[in-house]
């Protein structure tokens, strides 16, 4: 054997290296933001819930609104009653972290509901809400929220006759609308009368000396 054969023989295998270990950086803390509706009750609302929101996420972008200034001046939505904004918060916090989908713009349009949104809905719309939360949605700008709410709609009123709807949705007759326009009138015009003699009593007799 020679002994370049023997070196390499008696030559002791390397060891493996280790790859260093990779250190993931730390998670910057949540970001938190208040809101109130009609009510002023402050609503606590996380900045990745909000991203749902394109009116409110536009509001923080173009005024460079900072977390201590939301926290001492919450975003006032006093269109819109404290309940149904806290069920709109509610629906953008469970959906935190998933990104909004592309907008459909494919006619016609086909809307699946997933099931806990459906569920949702259901015991939203068994509370009466459901209208107040489309006009709410629709306002704050959360189209996933609002496409959902509207399909839920559609399936309420669907195979239901007008009058099935007008129940529904409490809709007035024409007849109803009338009485209540008439009411309204015969109020104003009594309140008016009473105005008017208030001020007739509230004014002191003139008098004149004759000569």
């Amino acid at each position: 054997m020679s002994s370049t054969e023997q070196g390499t023989s008696s030559a002791s295998p390397a060891e493996p290296t280790t790859a260093p270990e990779s250190v993931a950086a730390p998670e910057a803390p949540e970001s938190f933001y208040y809101v109130h509706g009609k009510d002023k009750v402050v609503i606590k609302v996380s900045a990745g819930a909000l991203q749902h929101s394109a009116l409110i996420d536009g509001m923080i972008s173009n005024l460079g609104y900072t977390e201590e200034q939301a926290k001492a001046n919450p975003f006032p939505f006093d269109n819109i009653d404290g309940d149904i904004l806290k069920i709109a918060v509610e629906w953008c916090e469970h959906h935190k972290g998933i990104p909004t989908p592309p907008e459909d713009t494919s006619l016609p349009k086909q809307v699946n509901v997933p099931e806990w949104d459906q569920k949702f809905l259901e015991g939203i719309d068994k509370d009466g809400k459901l209208f107040d939360l489309v006009i709410a949605v629709n306002y704050l700008e959360i189209k996933e929220l609002l496409t959902y709410c509207c399909k839920q709609v559609a399936m309420m009123i669907k195979g239901k006759s007008p009058e099935e709807i007008r129940e529904i949705y409490m809709i007035p007759t024409d007849e109803e609308d009338a009485a209540a326009e008439k009411e309204a009138k015969e109020r104003a015009k009594k309140e008016a009368a009473g105005e008017t003699a208030a001020a007739g009593e509230g004014e002191a007799p003139s008098t004149s000396d004759a000569k």
